[in-house]
């Protein structure tokens, strides 16, 4: 065994506060964050509400979030984030419009098939 002395670098986490530019739409408090890459601003939550035998529920609950820093799912600029079925999907401008398209469209069907229900409860066939 050696008599000299030996060194090694050892990444140890150091906590300190980090400066960062704050959107103004941002409301979240930012205090989960442990790293840099887990810094996500987050605006304020809109959502449309059903009526169930547990009360209101929230559906198609949106907002806009920026997480600039992150390496997993990097995003250069601010997305609208939705929440689908308990899947959060991330939108530009472009593709929220087609995805409320496609909603409307649904909402269209739903209605077809809302004619249809009135028919076949009048007793139609």
């Amino acid at each position: 065994m050696s008599t000299e002395p030996r060194f090694v670098n050892v990444p140890v986490l150091v906590i300190k506060s980090l400066e960062i530019d704050e959107p103004d739409w941002c409301i979240d408090p930012h205090t989960s964050a442990q790293f840099r890459p887990d810094i996500t601003h987050n605006g304020p939550e809109v959502s449309a509400h059903i009526e169930t035998r547990r009360g209101p529920e929230p559906f198609l609950t949106a907002w806009i979030s920026h997480a600039p820093f992150s390496e997993l799912a990097p995003e250069p600029l601010p997305v609208l984030a939705v929440d689908a079925g308990g899947d959060i999907l991330n939108f530009d401008p472009d593709s929220v419009r087609d995805f409320t398209a496609t909603v409307r469209a649904h909402l269209d069907v739903l209605d077809q098939l809302a004619t249809e229900l009135e028919r076949v409860r009048g007793g139609g066939r």
